[in-house]
Parts: structure tokens; C-alpha cells; sequence
């Protein structure tokens, strides 16, 4: 115990030397909408040199950035000419057939105007290989082959004049056969210079909020000859800098921790090989029985205490039912689902936490 004590104070102090990004956050020229409340609170023009900027500056400095009423900042266009951003989920399937991901749900905030030519593209790519920092020290892995992908308007993305509307978003054919865990985001078309009136970014939760046990893990090559101890690195947010290269956000960009407003709609078979989606403090285990004539049930398990939300959607994305449990422990849990006195047909369900974390499911009622 004392040498891995020792061994994370070095990491800690490492980290401090992966590079920085630097500059001036330009002040900001676009509105700021509370998800949780619905209240929007200012609304303006963009003009040439305003920005998006994922990076933790405190509420007392005298620059502004794009920032959610409720403390969570956004990625979008900025700067430094950031062109996509993603997060990792972890899965235990040893064979990826009893997982599917149909599409996603997004936050998307900002401006757009109506004769906007802005798109982003969603994208499901899988975990490349590890990448070496030293002999000793390597990323787990970043975004590397595209699995599916979606291109939407930036006019469909919806963001309303007053309140903005998490949204679905569904791929034309499922993304399936998983075999190691996989990063879900989007990338974007064009930069801060050209945004002629529009502000385009995803909402995500408050630096800090990531779970701080995921940042590294030791792993040790034991052989005859080799008993090192490596450090690697999870990388859990990443974003593709303007030399279209992959980097981890949190030791190498801007130092914060946070979840992405971005949740893949995940089927799985149950009972299934699948041991549980994770993404940070919450495993997602899917629904059964599903199909189902009657309730159906929603299994998953939390790594810490913490509030949660289910919201029971049609496919349209129209809210039927939200039900919420306060406190909930660490551990595994069941919920149901009262589906029994719906129409037979398809509905979609977003399980979330208070931490940011969140993963949807899809229900076929008979």
C-alpha cells in the first residue's frame, strides 16, 4: 500500500505535465437556459470571436464563458477549433450479441437561426488500442473506428427560441457486435469564425461531478522478467483537437471532470451475457420482461448514494411518465415500470442520476 501511495502522488504530479491548452476564453454573446428549471435567462447574437469553451473558470472571474444556469458548462464551438467531442462506456460481454445501440439522447443548447447550414454528426465509435506516454504510463484508448454515425441539422437538434428539448435520436440500423467498451459523441462542420449568428453546444454536468476513482488504474506485467507497475490512464472524455487527433479532456485539456448530456439507447438481451453497461456510477442491466404485455422492469446498479430519474417517452420522444427515487443506495435495484394500460407499440425510457450519469432503453409492448 505505501508504494502505490507514493506511485499516485507521482501520477498526480505527472499530469500537471501533459500540455495545457492556453488562451483567453472570449466573452460570451449567447444565452444560458436552466434544463431543469426551464427558465431562460438572457439571450443574444453571436458575433465573430465569441466562443464555447469546455474549461472551469470560477463565477467570480470577469470573463464569461457559455455556462447552464444550474452550473454545467457545454462543449461546442470554441476557441481552440475543437471539431468533436465523446464518452466512454464500459460493458463485460464477451461476445457483444445481446447489445444493440438504436440511437441516442441529447442536450443541445446555443442559437440557431432558421436559414442555419449548421449540422453535427452523432457517431458510436469503438475503444482503439492503448497509446504510450512512457514506459510505464499509456491511455487506455480513444474514439477509433466509426461504428454508426447520423448527421442532423443543426435546425433539428432542439433548441427552441425559449426552452431547449432533450431530444432523440435514433441510426438507421443498430450499432451492434460490441466487443470491448465504446465512445459515443459528435463532431461539428464548422468553427468559431464562421457561426453567422449561431451557437451550437451540448450541455454536461459540473467540473467535479465525474467519478475521481476512474481518472487511472495500475496494472502490473508480471512475467519472469517484468514486474512492472503501469499506470494507465481512462480515458473517459475525450475531444479532437483542430490537428484532428484524439486527447484525453481531463489530463490533457482542461483538467475537469464532467458527464456529457449525451445517453445511448441501449437493447439488451435478458437474461443476457451482457454483465452490465457502466458509465461511471451507474451499470445498466436493460429491462425485462421485453418484450412485455404488462410492467416491465428496470435493472441497474449505483456506485454511490445518489437521486434518480426515469422518464417514459413514445418514440416521438413525448414525455408520458417521470418518476423519481431520492437517495437511492449503493448497489443493485430494480424499478418498474408501469407500461401495463399502454397502447401495444414501442416507447423509449432515460434512466439518470443527480451525477450526471444516464443510459436509455427501448420497451416493445404486446
Amino acid at each position: 500500500m505505501r508504494n502505490i501511495a507514493i506511485l499516485s502522488v507521482l501520477v498526480l504530479l505527472s499530469l500537471n505535465s501533459f500540455a495545457q491548452r492556453a488562451g483567453k476564453v472570449q466573452p460570451e454573446a449567447i444565452r444560458m437556459y436552466d434544463p431543469l428549471s426551464g427558465v431562460l435567462h438572457s439571450a443574444k447574437t453571436t458575433v465573430l470571436g465569441d466562443t464555447l469553451t469546455l474549461s472551469h473558470i470560477a463565477t467570480t472571474d470577469s470573463l464569461t464563458i457559455y455556462k447552464l444556469a444550474s452550473g454545467g458548462y457545454v462543449t461546442g464551438t470554441n476557441f481552440w477549433g475543437d471539431k468533436a467531442f465523446a464518452e466512454r462506456y464500459d460493458h463485460t460481454d464477451d461476445t457483444g450479441k445481446n447489445m444493440k445501440v438504436i440511437g441516442l439522447f441529447a442536450l443541445f443548447s446555443g442559437n440557431v437561426t432558421a436559414a442555419s447550414n449548421k449540422t453535427v454528426t452523432f457517431t458510436v465509435w469503438d475503444e482503439g488500442p492503448k497509446q504510450m506516454i512512457s514506459a510505464t504510463r499509456h491511455f487506455r484508448g480513444f474514439p477509433n473506428n466509426i461504428l454508426d454515425t447520423l448527421t442532423v441539422p443543426g435546425t433539428q437538434l432542439g433548441i427552441g427560441a425559449t426552452i431547449d428539448t432533450l431530444k432523440q435520436f435514433l441510426f438507421a440500423t443498430p450499432t451492434v457486435n460490441f466487443h470491448s467498451s465504446f465512445f459515443i459523441g459528435y463532431s461539428i462542420n464548422y468553427d468559431y469564425a464562421s457561426l453567422a449568428g449561431d451557437t451550437l453546444g451540448l450541455a454536461s454536468t459540473l467540473h467535479g461531478d465525474r467519478f475521481p476513482a476512474i481518472d487511472y488504474t495500475f496494472s502490473y506485467n508480471v512475467s519472469t522478467f517484468d514486474t512492472t507497475l503501469d499506470t494507465v490512464f481512462n480515458v473517459q472524455n475525450a475531444v479532437k483537437q483542430s490537428d484532428n487527433r484524439w486527447y484525453d479532456n481531463y489530463s490533457q485539456n482542461d483538467s475537469i471532470r464532467n458527464n456529457l448530456a449525451i445517453y445511448p439507447i441501449i437493447i439488451m438481451g435478458y437474461p443476457a451475457s451482457v454483465k452490465g453497461i457502466t458509465r461511471n456510477y451507474l451499470t445498466f442491466y436493460g429491462n425485462y420482461p421485453n418484450p412485455t404485455t404488462g410492467n416491465t422492469n428496470v435493472k441497474f446498479s449505483l456506485a454511490k448514494n445518489t437521486d434518480i430519474t426515469i422518464q417514459l417517452m413514445d418514440m416521438s420522444g413525448r414525455v408520458l411518465n417521470t418518476s423519481q427515487e431520492n437517495n437511492v443506495d449503493i448497489g443493485e435495484h430494480i424499478l418498474q415500470l408501469n407500461t401495463a394500460a399502454l397502447p401495444a407499440g414501442e416507447y423509449l425510457y432515460l434512466l439518470r442520476t443527480t451525477d450526471g450519469d444516464g443510459i436509455a432503453g427501448k420497451i416493445i409492448k404486446q
